[in-house]
Parts: C-alpha cells; structure tokens; sequence
C-alpha cells in the first residue's frame, strides 16, 4: 500500500523532470515546446504588450521620502562650491555653518538633500579654485572638505 508522502514526493519528483518544458494551449491548437523555457521572458508565442491596460507613469512617490532644498543662490547656473560636512541633524549643520563663517568671508549655504543637511562653503566658477579654497578650510578643522558640482535652484 502507498502511503500519502509517498506520493507526494513522486508528485515531486515528477514535476521536476518536466520543469524548462512547456506546453500552450488555444482554442484550437496544442503546441508542446521541447527547449528550456526561460523564466524572465515572455511565454513562448506570446506577441501582447504586458502592459497594455496599465496607465502611463509620469512620476514617482514614496511614503515618508524627503525632498530637497537649496538656499538661494548667490551665482545664476551651475558652479562650485566646498563641502564641509553632512550631518543628519540641521541643528548640526547649522552650528557647522556659524562656526566656519567667523572665520571666512564667503557664503555659507546649507542644503537639504535626502536625509543630510550639507554645509558648504563659497560659490567658485571653476573647480581648481574650490579645490584652492578647500585647502583653508582643511587648515579650520576640516579635513573632509571637498568640491561638489552645486547647480542653482530657481
């Protein structure tokens, strides 16, 4: 007498010997498919557009997602500036941003993008003279100061 596991792993083993084989039905013809099937294609014969009943997706929204701001811009257009910090808190960033500014003369900007509130200094026209100007607020204390792209906002 078989017992019910028994069958359910010859069931098993089974439907793995006929896995990568395919068989498609219509109405009114039966195509049986010998090669492997790949799983991340299409079905075999299939001609549709997937996503015919779908709407078209202009944007994208997720729950709990910060946005970005920037500070007004001193220049128009995109131009360099020198990043001294991302910190998580704008409490931070802030109390960064007081401190490097007694010792300078430049604008310091504070921008939110993502999660972090980056603290930046200066508005420079060309990359080599941020990376001048790095070299001073190394000297302040800030040894990861480096050179972003910063593109002004409207």
């Amino acid at each position: 007498m078989i017992r019910t596991a028994e069958v359910f792993i010859l069931l098993i083993l089974l439907t793995m010997l006929g896995c990568g084989k395919a068989t498609i039905s219509t109405e009114t013809d039966q195509v049986e498919i010998t090669e492997d099937i790949n799983p991340y294609a299409d079905p075999p014969g299939y001609t549709g557009d997937p996503f015919k009943d779908f709407p078209v997706v202009t944007g994208l929204s997720v729950p709990g997602e910060t946005h970005d701001e920037r500070e007004f811009e001193i220049l128009s257009g995109t131009h360099f500036t020198v990043q001294i910090t991302a910190a998580t808190s704008q409490e931070t960033a802030e109390r960064l941003a007081e401190s490097v500014s007694a010792d300078i003369m430049l604008p310091v900007f504070l921008d939110h993008i993502g999660v972090y509130w980056e603290s930046r200094v200066g508005a420079f026209p060309a990359r080599g003279d941020g990376v001048d100007y790095s070299h001073v607020l190394v000297g302040l204390g800030f040894p990861g100061a480096w050179v972003p792209t910063r593109e002004a906002w409207p």
